[in-house]
């Protein structure tokens, strides 16, 4: 298996996971180039971020529908509208509502608009020369917890203490030393640059990043092309690799 990592979005840029053969190790990078300069070739990226966006009409992505239904509620509410691609125009809030409802008819969320640079990012990167030798796919931290947890959905939010024992339990399941982990990142960074949560949904996307294609799935199952030829797709797994270290 080549190398694998788990990325979720935080405060002071990116917190990762990445397994090399039977190490796993953890940090910060400001952005996706500082992440991938010190990765091999031929990494597998999998990163809490809407990858691949329509461009108009009325209708949203399937990938996010399908992730929504599978969660139910309360879950699925984790799962909101990614933005449309003209939306990664804007700069303001209000800028980014405008153009939101000329390409969709819809206002965009302001949880969507506080991670649009990151969005923006992302596909932005994907659409460069800089990822090639890289293999970078979207995932959705509570669809991952779902599918580890044989297609239920987590009981408690992840934002209180009873959710994230919950989800630490889950993924002691599947990689023996998670609780080690955790913990060593708690201690090494500010909540006020990687919260708790991030913490979590970095490591259950290593998880599914270590995972053989083989076991992979993805929402929907056949996933559609956005304009720009980038898979619109939710990956996650029910059988990962179980490993010790």
């Amino acid at each position: 298996m080549n190398t694998a990592v788990g990325v979720d979005g935080c405060k002071a840029g990116w917190f990762y996971f990445r397994k090399d053969q039977t190490s796993v190790s953890f940090g910060v990078a400001s952005d996706l180039e500082e992440l991938t300069s010190v990765l091999p070739k031929n990494s597998r990226i999998f990163i809490d971020i809407p990858i691949g966006l329509i461009d108009s009409g009325s209708d949203e992505r399937e990938c996010d529908k399908a992730a929504r239904k599978a969660l139910g509620r309360p879950r699925g509410s984790s799962v909101f509208p990614a933005p449309a691609y003209p939306v990664l125009k804007a700069a303001e809030y209000s800028d980014a509502k405008d153009l939101s409802v000329i390409a969709i008819g819809k206002k965009l969320s302001k949880q969507a608009f506080n991670i649009i640079n990151k969005i923006r990012e992302v596909n932005n990167y994907l659409l460069s020369s800089q990822n090639a030798g890289y293999t970078i796919r979207e995932i959705h931290p509570e669809l991952c917890f779902w599918g580890l947890n044989k297609r239920q959905p987590m009981k408690h939010s992840k934002k209180c203490s009873a959710g994230f024992e919950e989800r630490l339990t889950l993924l002691e399941n599947h990689l023996s030393n998670s609780r080690d982990l955790t913990n060593r990142a708690l201690i090494k960074f500010r909540r006020s640059d990687v919260a708790k949560d991030d913490i979590l949904d970095a490591l259950v996307g290593m998880v599914v990043a270590s995972t053989f294609d083989n076991k992979l799935k993805t929402l929907p199952a056949t996933p559609q092309l956005d304009s720009r030829g980038i898979p619109m797709e939710i990956v996650y797994t029910e059988q990962p690799n179980n490993y010790a270290r």
